[in-house]
């Protein structure tokens, strides 16, 4: 699902961290635009789906889970696909951009050290869908990359940290790295790919 980056969530503050299913995700907020969004933070990474009148078969297809990490220096892009159980079809498909600084100060962390760290380093990811219309958690899910991924992902990490950040220049560049491709190209495009384990 592409939307315009006008008309993506806007990465915020997190509410807290204890989610469930059935319950509002933020209680100080029940309507969000449609789209995803992806944000790093101390307790690890979290891809957020916001979906209107979401079907069962979507919610459903938060199970299997593929990850791709296309990398455009400076910018990050993790393609996330959703397979039906039992099937590998694909029933929903998400690219989303990571922009370090854009990220809440508060919350905004940098990865571990990626030479640092073992070389088996899975890290987790929590994934959410969302009701847009209602802010009503449908489905959540915790996973974790491939050691390769994680690395990989956390080193761009770092050297995106390190370099300077314009808010312009970064929307123009991030508008032609994904603009010119739908969520199946990027997804080709990827360096890495891997299925979140649970």
């Amino acid at each position: 699902m592409k939307r315009p980056l006008s008309q993506r969530p806007k990465r915020q503050g997190g509410p807290p961290t204890l989610y469930r299913v059935g319950a509002p995700y933020d209680p100080r907020r029940r309507s969000w635009p449609e789209g995803a969004d992806y944000n790093v933070r101390s307790g690890g990474h979290q891809l957020r789906l916001f979906l209107a009148r979401a079907s069962k078969s979507e919610v459903e297809a938060v199970g299997k889970i593929g990850f791709g990490l296309l990398l455009a220096p400076p910018d990050i892009v993790v393609i996330s696909r959703f397979y039906a159980p039992g099937a590998g079809r694909v029933v929903m498909s998400f690219d989303c951009s990571y922009q370090w600084h854009r990220g809440d100060p508060a919350e905004r962390t940098a990865p571990p050290a990626w030479e640092e760290v073992s070389p088996a380093l899975r890290a987790p990811c929590t994934v959410l869908l969302i009701e847009a219309t209602d802010g009503i958690l449908k489905a959540t899910r915790a996973v974790s990359f491939s050691p390769e991924f994680t690395r990989s992902f956390h080193r761009a990490i770092a050297e995106q940290a390190a370099l300077p950040y314009d808010p312009a220049s970064h929307d123009r560049a991030l508008a032609e790295t994904v603009g010119r491709y739908d969520t199946d190209q990027l997804w080709a495009r990827c360096q890495y790919h891997c299925v979140g384990c649970d």
